[in-house]
């Protein structure tokens, strides 16, 4: 059995496990004016950015003046979780600390000022210092670099199920054998490209509404967080402190166009059904949805949901309190985590009328009290994958 041990948070919504947990309780989303983060508004007027963040306040600031945003989200939340697992990487154990990340864009701001300075300057004249940065899996290295450790490193970048797709990998190298600690993160940074990028497909609104009549589209934002796994007897031995037990992680797929969802749902259907089997329970205590306000992934994952779990099912949607962002998927799982550490289930925020066809029990105006100690994480992607996760509350 595989446990979560320790957990870091760089949110829009609040750095730290602390402020986090404060904005669910009071129901306060993160996503604010986009003015004054230094990206050209291109009509859009609020983002999910994380604020008030000083990475010298946690990574040597000789380090840190090379690193991208992205990066440096990461590594933040990757050493706020190996502290408060209480790891300490030394010889004896550095091969056997693994390091697992997703992410769905990286640091595209630090890829544009690559070959801005390329086509400007041309390439003997272009900062070669900047290009480390532009590859997807920098900040896993710069996560090993700053613990030493040793053990398996991998980056995975797969639309929304990135972070699912490391959560999955690093559960698999415990089972196996292959590691005694994984350190799986997942992050996304703001950028000019993103905000361009994403505006261009007509899926971005200024209003994060998940799962409500008047939904427009996503909010973009970033973030970094990290969850730290062992297995469950070992986390015992040392008396770490288990916030939960990760009890399954399945994939599923379906063909499907780019940057389109899977009208069909089988495979949102699948991933839930084989993950919640896998589990050995039936109904979830709640469920985290990957709602993120536009109205294709809302309404086939409201459907998917209600065929799989029902109508009586307590529902709520992270993406609410930090905006979209396709590497969110252990920032969703960590907030699940520290939820039912806590013993709380947030409201959606910003929800003010469902829509009409939505059959689900959708938490909406103040938290409610956990009531079973398990829940479910649904994730469906552009491009036909689809992810669920079970949890159970720490022994």
């Amino acid at each position: 059995m595989i446990a979560i041990t320790g957990i870091g948070i760089l949110s829009a919504a609040g750095i730290g496990k602390e402020e986090l947990l404060q904005s669910f309780v009071a129901v306060r989303s993160g996503i604010s004016e986009a003015a004054g983060f230094g990206l050209p508004c291109n009509g859009i007027v609020r983002l999910g950015a994380v604020r008030n963040f000083s990475a010298k306040d946690i990574i040597p600031a000789i380090k840190v003046r090379r690193m991208s945003r992205f990066s440096r989200l990461a590594l933040a939340s990757a050493v706020e979780a190996v502290q408060d697992a209480g790891i300490e990487v030394t010889d004896r154990n550095r091969y056997r600390i693994a390091i697992a990340l997703g992410t769905g864009l990286a640091s595209t701001d630090s890829t544009d000022r690559f070959y801005e300075g390329l086509l400007r300057e041309g390439p003997e004249a272009t900062n070669p210092m900047i290009f480390p940065e532009t590859v997807q899996n920098i900040a896993a290295s710069h996560i090993s670099m700053h613990f030493m450790t040793r053990g398996p490193n991998i980056t995975f970048s797969h639309a929304d199920i990135s972070s699912e797709l490391a959560l999955m990998f690093g559960a698999e190298l415990l089972k196996d054998g292959q590691a005694d600690a994984v350190i799986v993160t997942g992050a996304d940074e703001l950028s000019i490209s993103a905000v361009i990028g994403y505006s261009s497909l007509g899926v971005v609104s200024n209003e994060m509404k998940p799962f409500d009549s008047g939904r427009k589209g996503f909010v973009l934002g970033e973030g970094g967080a990290t969850v730290i796994l062992e297995r469950l007897d070992d986390a015992r031995k040392r008396n770490a402190r288990v916030y939960c037990t990760v009890e399954a992680v399945e994939i599923a797929s379906h063909p499907s166009p780019n940057l389109a969802y899977d009208r069909s749902r089988l495979s949102l259907k699948r991933a839930l059904q084989t993950s919640l089997a896998a589990a050995d329970l039936t109904v979830p205590g709640f469920v985290s949805a990957s709602a993120n306000a536009t109205p294709d992934l809302d309404g086939l994952e409201a459907d998917t949901l209600s065929e799989t779990v029902g109508s009586s099912v307590p529902v709520t949607a992270y993406r609410s309190y930090h905006g979209y962002f396709p590497g969110d998927g252990i920032l969703r799982l960590a907030s699940a985590a520290l939820c039912m550490d806590r013993g709380i289930l947030p409201a959606i925020a910003g929800l003010d009328q469902p829509f009409e066809k939505c059959k689900l029990d959708l938490i909406v105006g103040s938290p409610r009290k956990l009531q079973k100690e398990s829940a479910l994480l649904s994730t469906l992607s552009t491009g036909g994958s689809a992810a669920g996760i079970v949890l159970k509350k720490g022994l």
